[in-house]
């Protein structure tokens, strides 16, 4: 009886608590006297469902729904009105669905469903503030979840032009995770985007040449320095400072549902290498990603698909040119024997070309440079299980529709040529 009557309790005083926002409702013409009782009654029917013991998500979910429903009636009916400016009920209605949200996130900490439910909602709102203090809570009773990790270092590079906190972020995910293969490639490109924005800044303020570039060397080395410097952080080497950025808290909340422990850095994505790069060449700006690739090497020696991904990768971004052949030779030299590896090296350049339909210039450079692939995993790992593997990827790729005839026969010939070499 005196756990009902504490409930009762919790319930009256969430409920009084909307009465200033649903005068104001209904003041505003927004809803009638009868809706706004209707809505109280469905809302405090929820009350009660989610203050008990074994409230269960879909009791959340359900409250959460009814009050998405309500925000989305008054914004018709404020346009209906000709209200163009949103008012105090809107406002309040989006903190009670917060509230909903963390009240849901705190009695299921480890429905990472959820976690990502509530970020999507807040994205939408563009409350940054709000993802600022969930993305610290999600992280805290989530710290193994890696799309937790990369879509908050996403966010930070993305939405708030913070490179510095979503580099940070994306080194503290790897020491939490340091055997995950997404996490690694995220990184990874994450550098290489970050490369290419630097490159085109310094084309845009024309320090292409002259006295930057002849500092060129020295701004490689240091470079280098910096991102050994972030990855040795990454992989537990802490030397117990901070420069500030998104710090993951305890999962401590404050009375509307958000979390202590979240700071984020102003916005800027000036990292100490930046300064640096400015003044340096392509070699210089993609140091710190060549840096990374050889630590997840290093602490995932056997994993092929990590290192194709980072090549994929190297694909996709200018700045990955740089480091492209020599991601081609690792993976040679430590997997030079396994058809897979050969294979997937020569499939990679016509991979880039399969979002044109017709064939061209770009499609007949791609299979040369396919050729050229299988050539030089030939020559690395001569073997007739590589040779013969080989055979059958040309004759694969002789079959593709849209083929010149000319081009089908000279693959023939390549095939055979291949098959006499055995």
């Amino acid at each position: 009886a005196a756990r009902g009557a504490a409930m009762a309790d919790r319930v009256r005083e969430v409920m009084e608590s909307m009465v200033p926002e649903l005068e104001d409702v209904q003041r505003r013409g927004l809803c009638s006297a009868s809706e706004v009782k209707a809505l109280v009654r469905r809302r405090e029917r929820f009350e009660y469902l989610v203050h008990r013991p074994r409230a269960t998500r879909d009791d959340f979910l359900r409250y959460l729904q009814l009050e998405m429903n309500f925000e989305a009636l008054l914004k018709c009916r404020r346009r209906r009105l000709g209200m163009t400016r949103q008012g105090p009920p809107d406002f309040a209605i989006r903190r009670r669905i917060h509230f909903i949200f963390s009240r849901a996130a705190r009695r299921f900490k480890g429905d990472e469903r959820l976690w990502m439910q509530w970020i999507d909602f807040a994205e939408r709102r563009k409350a940054d503030k709000r993802l600022e203090r969930i993305y610290g809570r999600a992280l805290a009773v989530l710290p193994h979840s890696v799309p937790l990790w990369t879509r908050a270092a996403a966010w930070e590079f993305e939405a708030r032009s913070n490179a510095s906190a979503a580099r940070r972020l994306l080194q503290r995910a790897l020491r939490a995770n340091r055997g995950s293969r997404e996490l690694w490639l995220a990184y990874f490109r994450f550098e290489l985007i970050f490369a290419e924005r630097v490159q085109r800044r310094r084309s845009a303020l024309g320090l292409d040449g002259g006295a930057g570039a002849a500092d060129g060397d020295d701004v490689a080395a240091g470079s280098m320095a910096d991102g050994e410097e972030a990855v040795g952080e990454a992989v537990g080497e802490d030397d117990g400072e901070d420069g500030g950025g998104l710090e993951v808290g305890d999962e401590d909340e404050d009375e509307d549902g958000g979390a202590a422990g979240l700071a984020l850095a102003p916005m800027t994505d000036v990292e100490g290498a930046e300064g640096g790069e400015l003044g340096g060449g392509s070699a210089a700006t993609s140091a710190v990603a060549r840096y990374v690739y050889e630590s997840a090497v290093a602490a995932m020696p056997e994993d092929v698909e990590l290192r194709l991904g980072c090549l994929r990768a190297c694909g996709e971004v200018e700045a990955g040119a740089p480091i492209q052949a020599a991601i081609e030779t690792s993976l040679r030299d430590s997997f030079g024997e396994s058809a897979a590896v050969a294979l997937a090296l020569a499939s990679l350049p016509l991979d880039r070309c399969a979002a044109e339909p017709e064939w061209g210039s770009a499609h007949a450079a791609a299979l040369r440079a396919a050729l050229q692939s299988l050539d030089a995993s030939l020559a690395a790992a001569p073997s007739a299980r590589l040779r013969d593997a080989c055979v059958a990827w040309v004759e694969t790729v002789t079959q593709r529709e849209g083929l010149p005839p000319a081009t089908v026969v000279r693959m023939r010939k390549k095939a055979l040529q291949l098959c006499k070499a055995a």
